[in-house]
Order: structure tokens, then C-alpha cells, then sequence
């Protein structure tokens, strides 16, 4: 079956490794942040990050010389705590802080001037009690929109460097402290659940510092087709977290095609990557970037051999973009969990350095490392078809519906395509759509992914992306009437 807008798996050309993103002249600094980029996550370097680190220190810094600063939370003492009376985690976050300001001082005068202290010193964390400090301010505030690639995240913003140190890439993947630094998102995602953080959705100040009601908000496409009131205190919505999963309008996003041969896809999603041939196991951790099947499921070699040989596609999601998800298929939910994971480890191989992108140049790694929530749809015509849904950074809370929570062995659900299956909690994330082999071609905007990165719109939720193959009769055979 011929189709000149898709490619079959067979004739696929190998990928080539992602392009850096920016280099020489064109690359972000201070001055140059760069303005929104739909189809990209924060950057994870000094570039854009310190527009918003910078201001964040001075103000934590005047409020302590005033004798203003808010106490810290009872969340953010317990866990200071825990670091300092566990002599190897302590260690580790003190070297973590002396290696990211160790990265500082390697970069460019005119860069550093512009990241110093009062006191003059070019640091980008101030020492061990500051960094706490600076996390119980990110937890007791919402995020705010701007118009620079600093957007919507700011852990990351003030993690950015830290995180991609040697101590950083170990801490953030150690599992225990992992277990302990949730609780700090934790007691984030409670204050943006509440009434208080709808400081940035004020109608009686809509163009005020970090808006997500502003002009600015609205050119970025942060309301496009969403679902809001105006006239209602906070649009509508009882808090950040309400805002941040706001649905369509109705009718904003048809799922299209045949549902008989075709699937969708269940996320607003920006082109990432493509890979054919996915190897049950491979070094996904290394420098190229490479998947490998039995830790995208998380160990569950069965599940995982269902997909040996076929085809992947990741697509990911700014902080602007829609964070539900929808079955993207008529046929039954045979399988879905919700599998704990990292929350700030990117991967080792990609260290720090001017020009690369923590978060979309980590994504296939965070999709074998991260906290993530991992579908199993059946099609009649197309197979197995599997979605994970993978939080990036603080986007640390992947919901299922109750409904849609299918444990191993228990009854598959019978689904339609469009139907709410669960959401993201405050962040941008990526996701990953698997295909078993030779069941399905895929539409040429998820084949040719890498070269639609820098689409301005993302691909819209609903879109068919993978088409059923018509089964080859053997040689002789005649047809049937």
C-alpha cells in the first residue's frame, strides 16, 4: 500500500544524530534569551536561566537585609534537615553547588559581570543555606509567563546548572534522595492547587510581571482554543494547577481519519524524534540517542518484547501546551501504571556546555529514567500501540483516571479514541508513542520529526499519525468472495 505523504518501516533511512541548538554567533546569552519557542523546553544553562535566577536571588537577598523574608516551610526545614544529617547527601549538594559556580566562572566577563553578587562574587548559587532558600521561594510562588525560553519552570531555571554538574547527575539519580526531593515538589504542587496561586491570573491586573492572561500570553497561544472566562476572577479557574490542565473548547480537536485502520495521536505534541527498528535492550544512557524497550517499560520484558523491531515516535510539550491525555485509538486498554522515576536527572553523557538544551536533548533518556505513566492500547487492525506519558523536571505528577488504571492481569477496558485517560500536573513533558513492527506506517511529519522541531505550532491533538499496513496474501493464493 502506497502513500506519498507516509513511509513504510522498511525503507527508512537511518536518523542522524539532533543538531545542537545554537553555536557561534547564534548562540543565547543574557542579552539574547530569545523569544518564546513553542516547541521548546527551557535551556538549561546560564543563557536564558539567569534572567530569571538573577532577579530571584536579589529579591530573597533585599527581603533577608529588611528582616522581611517569609519563614521557611515546615516541608523545605524537614528537608534541609534530612541533607544535613546525612553526611553523604550534604557532601554532594555542596559539591554540586562549588562545581555549578565553578562552571560560572569559566564563561565569558561580560557574562559573569552580569550574574554577581552584590558582594561581587560571579556565583550562580550563593552557598549551602541559599539554595534552600531559593527553593522554599520557587515552592510558595506560581510560575510565571514571560516572553523569553525561561517559561513556566522555574525549579529548572534555578536548577539549570547545578543539575548538569557530575555531583548534580548523581544526586539527581539517586533514588532515595529522589524520594526525599519529592516532597518538595510535593508541597509545591499543594500551593499551586490552592486559591493563592492565581496571583498571575488577576483580572484586575492582567498585564502585570509573569501574566498568563497579558497580550503577551495571548500571542504566545497560551488560550488558544481553551477553555476560559474572562469575566470570572482567575478566568474561571480555583487555582494555577486548574489553569495549567484547561481543556479545549469543545469541538477544538476532532479526532480525524478512519478509526478502523488508523491511530491517533493523544497529546498536543512538537516533533522530537524518530527511531525504526527499536532494540529490546541498548546503552540509552551514552551519547547518541538510542532507545531501548525493555527500560522504556520499566523492566516489564514482556510487554516490551511486543515491541521489538517496530517504530517510536517522541513528541514533546512547552509549558504553554495542552497537558492532558487522550486515548488515541478505538480497542481495549490492556495495560497502564504509573511508574516512579527521576524528576531533575538528565543524562550523564550530556554534561554542561554552551549551545545544548537540558530538556529536549535529555528526552529520550528521561523516557527510560523518569516518572512517567505507560499505556498499553490494542487495535484490531494496528496491533499493540503504546503511550508514555514521561514528566520532565518538576513536572512531577502523572495522573491516570481511576477508570483507566488497568493492573497486570485484570480485565482490558474498552476505549474509544478521545477519551480523557489521565494528565500532567504543572510542567512541560514529552511523550512517546510505540508501534509494533510492520503493523503501521507512520504519517511523514512523525517520520521526518527531527525536521519539524522548530514547527511554530505544535501538532494537534487528534492528529492521525500511523496507518494499519494491508496484510500481504501468500503467493498462489486467491482472493475470497
Amino acid at each position: 500500500m502506497a502513500h506519498s505523504d507516509r513511509s513504510s518501516p522498511a525503507t527508512l533511512p537511518r536518523k542522524t544524530p539532533p543538531p545542537v541548538e545554537g553555536s557561534g554567533s547564534n548562540l543565547l546569552t543574557l542579552d539574547k534569551a530569545g523569544p518564546v519557542q513553542m516547541g521548546f523546553w527551557v535551556p538549561n544553562r546560564v543563557w536564558a536561566t539567569a534572567n530569571y535566577l538573577v532577579p530571584l536571588r536579589n529579591y530573597i537577598a533585599a527581603m533577608k537585609k529588611a528582616g522581611t523574608l517569609a519563614p521557611m516551610q515546615p516541608q523545605l526545614v524537614a528537608f534541609k534537615q534530612w541533607v544535613t544529617s546525612h553526611s553523604v547527601y550534604r557532601m554532594w549538594v555542596m559539591s554540586m553547588i562549588e562545581q555549578a559556580n565553578a562552571f560560572v566562572m569559566t564563561l565569558p566577563p561580560h557574562t559573569r559581570d552580569q550574574i554577581k553578587t552584590e558582594d561581587g562574587d560571579a556565583v550562580w548559587i550563593e552557598g549551602y543555606d541559599s539554595f534552600f532558600e531559593i527553593l522554599n521561594e520557587i515552592v510558595s510562588t506560581s510560575s510565571s509567563f514571560n516572553d523569553t525560553a525561561q517559561v513556566g519552570t522555574p525549579m529548572n531555571g534555578f536548577l539549570a546548572i547545578s543539575m548538569a554538574t557530575e555531583a548534580g547527575v548523581a544526586l539527581f539519580h539517586d533514588a532515595t534522595f529522589n524520594q526525599q526531593f519529592k516532597q518538595v515538589l510535593d508541597t509545591w504542587n499543594a500551593f499551586l492547587k490552592s486559591p493563592q496561586s492565581l496571583d498571575k491570573l488577576d483580572i484586575n491586573n492582567p498585564e502585570k510581571p509573569g501574566s498568563w492572561i497579558s497580550k503577551a500570553a495571548w500571542k504566545a497561544g497560551v488560550w488558544d482554543q481553551m477553555e476560559c472566562d474572562p469575566k470570572k476572577p482567575g478566568y474561571g479557574f480555583d487555582s494555577w494547577n486548574a489553569f495549567f490542565i484547561r481543556k479545549f473548547v469543545p469541538g477544538a480537536r476532532p479526532f480525524q481519519g478512519d478509526a478502523k485502520t488508523q491511530v491517533n495521536i493523544g497529546c498536543e505534541t512538537t516533533p522530537w524524534e524518530y527511531e525504526n527498528d527499536i532494540a529490546l535492550e541498548s546503552d540509552f544512557w551514552i551519547k547518541d540517542v538510542n532507545y531501548s524497550l525493555l527500560d522504556l517499560f520499566a523492566g516489564q520484558s514482556t510487554l516490551a518484547k511486543l515491541f521489538e523491531g517496530g517504530q517510536l515516535y517522541q513528541g514533546f510539550l512547552s509549558a504553554t501546551h495542552y497537558h492532558r491525555w487522550n486515548a488515541p485509538l478505538d480497542g481495549t486498554l490492556v495495560r497502564s501504571w504509573v511508574q516512579p522515576g527521576t524528576y531533575f536527572a538528565q543524562r550523564p553523557a550530556q554534561k554542561e556546555g554552551p549551545g545544548t538544551w537540558e530538556g529536549t536533548e535529555s528526552q529520550p533518556y528521561l523516557g527510560h529514567v523518569a516518572a512517567r505513566a505507560i499505556f498499553i492500547f490494542e487495535h484490531p487492525a494496528c496491533g499493540y500501540v503504546a503511550l508514555i506519558c514521561i514528566g520532565m523536571v518538576e513536572v512531577s505528577t502523572c495522573i491516570i483516571e481511576p477508570a483507566f488504571i488497568v493492573d497486570e492481569g485484570a480485565r482490558p477496558v474498552t476505549i474509544k479514541r478521545g477519551t480523557e485517560i489521565g494528565h500532567f500536573e504543572f510542567g512541560g513533558s514529552t511523550h512517546v508513542m510505540v508501534f509494533q513492527r510492520d503493523r503501521v506506517c507512520l504519517e511523514e511529519w512523525a517520520v521526518k520529526a527531527v525536521e519539524h522541531r522548530q514547527a511554530p505550532k505544535p501538532t494537534p491533538m487528534g492528529s492521525v499519525i500511523a496507518t494499519a499496513l494491508v496484510p500481504r496474501k501468500p503467493k498462489g493464493s486467491t482472493p475470497s468472495h
